[in-house]
């Protein structure tokens, strides 16, 4: 009798042991999914600031490409006072912007753009961004093939664009470029 008692108290003292180890387990594993979850958390966050990013750079592309395209008068003339300062004789900046550059880019035309927008008859703006995106459109100069004769649109109807977009953060930033090319008359 006296040993079933000793093994009874002997027992009990190991269900308290087995118990707070199991507790610990379960506390490791509540841990890990608990850190699990923020990571996947901040992760959807971030593919979301970017893909807004995006969408804002896409946006100030497009609304380029339209104004471009234009085949108003007022195109013209303005393509001729935009972002014609920087460059050689009186071209668009020779010099693409700088990707990298965080504090603007030099001739940097706006998305919410007063002049471009009234020939587009647009005035929207996008929502959830740190800033409005913007864009630079530069001239191509294509220099005609030997014997030819110079072409009297200095442009030869080519125009870089490059823009630029934000998200709801200002880390998230996207940088898109494109080609177009105005249909002649």
């Amino acid at each position: 009798m006296f040993n079933q008692a000793f093994q009874t108290k002997r027992q009990r003292g190991m269900v308290l042991i087995t118990g707070l180890i199991f507790l610990l387990l379960m506390t490791i594993i509540s841990m890990t999914s608990v850190q699990t979850t923020t990571l996947d958390e901040r992760m959807a966050n971030n593919f979301n600031d970017r893909n807004l990013a995006f969408q804002a750079a896409e946006a100030a592309l497009r609304r380029a490409e339209s104004f471009i395209l234009n085949p108003s008068e007022d195109v013209d003339q303005l393509l001729e006072s935009k972002n014609y300062e920087d460059g050689v004789d009186g071209t668009h900046p020779s010099v693409s912007p700088d990707k990298n550059d965080d504090d603007g880019w030099t001739g940097e035309i706006s998305y919410t753009d007063e002049d471009i927008n009234d020939v587009l008859d647009v005035s929207d703006e996008i929502d959830h961004v740190v800033s409005q995106p913007v864009y630079v459109i530069q001239c191509l100069i294509v220099n005609p093939p030997s014997g030819a004769a110079p072409s009297s649109d200095r442009c030869n109807s080519r125009y870089r664009v490059t823009a630029r977009g934000q998200g709801a953060l200002s880390t998230s930033v996207v940088v898109l470029e494109t080609i177009v090319g105005r249909p002649t008359n």
